[in-house]
């Protein structure tokens, strides 16, 4: 009998134990004055608000709503409107950083942490950071004396085993010149500049940005829509088989590899020809006796050959005509937000450069609403539109409902009979090039759509509601797709 109390004992204190265990994860704030309310529901009493890129620990998920720990106490904020994500671990850049009782240099010092020991972050507020540990005090401490294991602080087996990340296929520079970011964002430093043509392997792919490794070894992140994934179905693999490099100079060194230290294979003369089977920063890497060898970019001339692979559209199928292209959303306007914390005004603005460029090379002229994140209301959408001479105008945007709710696909909106035959053939065009669920076209009373004098349609291309349908659009080879499925779709409205 002593022995099952005794059991009885440890699986009720066990039970006691684990709801107060640190939770695993956190959510990020992604707008200003948010609500947190006494329950689950938009009905519940308002206890406060919270504010834009805050971060607090998470304590219950319920439906679209998440419980967060707040002000010492707990409350509910709309699921939709925070990005959850997993604690990380951080450490003291300095010895004797003090740990404060609240995010203020008033607060009073609870402890201090040494250089390089290691914590939970577990909330952000502003410049300061609330982190947990197992032993000794928890509190807050400012940001600047904190790093992370993913920053340049790394040591050296952090570094190795990131350089030996398995790749995952290869993008190429398709603008002039690119910056190579330290984050996958546009405010984040840049690191280098690519070249246009320039190939780099890459080996992670994040909200439409491309982490890749450079020369050097050191890594970097690319944007998704200034490149083109060279693994992607619908990207030509024509141009690196069917390019050949002409030899500017006699005497010209074929090496083993992409640099000047790499051992002379060979020697060409002025004017010999060879394939180009891949690109890597300036060098060239081409066919050479039955294998590869590798010759420097600045001593050829490259050139194309005269049978290049089919393209989906014709070259000229858009000349002379002028598209507005309108990124749904931007600034403080969010749109949806997806499972993982995606916001759709994001993917509007990548899907959006991704349209411009498909567009420019099938021959049309392109205005577009934003290029940037920022705010633009409906009304000066529809202003700039009227005040153009454009042909067509499209709103790329991006779908959700309640999680409760399953749904998935693509659907084209207009607005008038006039526009019916844009909606259906820009329809088409785009579930044919993804692949993903024809949701048919539907009447819409969008503002966009009402107060245009332009032909307009409006294109929801996937639900980030549905987990499954997230992943996919967020893939640079997914809005590539969708872009050229618009174009097709504006060419047969055209002809």
């Amino acid at each position: 009998m002593k022995g099952w109390l005794a059991l009885f004992c440890i699986v009720a204190g066990l039970i006691w134990i684990i709801p107060t265990t640190a939770h695993a994860e956190t959510v990020n704030v992604q707008v200003d004055n948010l609500h947190v309310r006494s329950g689950p529901g938009l009905s519940d009493s308002i206890l406060g608000k919270v504010q834009k890129n805050e971060s607090y620990s998470v304590v219950e998920e319920k439906n679209d709503w998440v419980k967060i720990k707040w002000n010492n106490k707990t409350g509910w904020v709309a699921g939709w409107l925070v990005q959850i994500k997993q604690n990380e671990e951080v450490k003291s850049k300095v010895d004797y950083l003090r740990v404060r009782e609240k995010g203020s240099l008033s607060g009073n010092v609870r402890g201090y942490l040494m250089k390089n020991e290691r914590v939970t972050k577990t909330g952000q507020s502003g410049n300061w950071i609330k982190i947990e540990r197992s032993k000794g005090a928890s509190g807050w401490v400012h940001k600047d004396y904190l790093s992370t294991y993913n920053d340049n602080e790394q040591s050296s087996s952090d570094l190795s085993s990131e350089n030996e990340t398995q790749s995952l296929g290869k993008v190429k520079v398709a603008t002039a010149v690119l910056n190579v970011r330290s984050k996958a964002t546009t405010t984040s430093s840049i690191k280098q500049q690519v070249r246009k043509g320039d190939s780099f392997e890459y080996s992670e792919e994040k909200q439409g940005w491309y982490k890749i490794k450079l020369s050097s070894g050191n890594t970097g992140w690319v944007a998704g829509w200034l490149v083109t994934n060279q693994n992607d179905d619908s990207s030509s693999d024509s141009v690196e088989n069917q390019s050949k490099v002409t030899l500017k100079y006699d005497v010209t060194n074929l090496r083993s590899g992409p640099s000047t230290n790499h051992k002379v294979l060979g020697r060409g003369t002025k004017g010999d020809q060879f394939e180009v089977v891949d690109k890597q920063d300036n060098w060239y890497k081409i066919s050479y006796k039955g294998s590869h060898a590798y010759v420097a970019g600045w001593i050829v001339e490259e050139t194309l050959s005269a049978t290049p692979g089919p393209d989906p559209v014709s070259s000229s199928g858009l000349k002379g005509r002028t598209i507005i292209v309108d990124a749904g959303h931007g600034g403080f306007d969010p749109g949806a937000v997806g499972r993982t914390g995606i916001l759709e005004k994001t993917l509007t603005l990548q899907t959006a450069q991704k349209l411009k460029s498909t567009l420019e090379q099938n021959g049309a002229d392109v205005i577009m609403t934003r290029s940037n994140d920022s705010y633009l209301s409906l009304s000066a959408r529809t202003a700039l539109s009227n005040a153009s001479k454009g042909d067509a105008f499209i709103s790329v945007h991006y779908n959700s409902v309640p999680q409760s709710i399953k749904a998935s696909g693509i659907n084209t909106y207009f607005s008038g009979s006039s526009t019916r035959t844009l909606a259906s053939n820009v329809q088409a065009g785009v579930t044919k090039e993804t692949g993903l669920r024809d949701r048919g076209i539907r009447k819409g009373t969008f503002h966009v759509l009402r107060y245009n004098d332009k032909p307009s349609i409006l294109v929801e291309l996937g639900f980030l509601s549905d987990m499954k349908e997230e992943k996919t659009v967020q893939s640079s080879s997914y809005q590539s797709k969708a872009g050229q499925g618009i174009t097709n779709g504006l060419i047969q409205y055209f002809q």
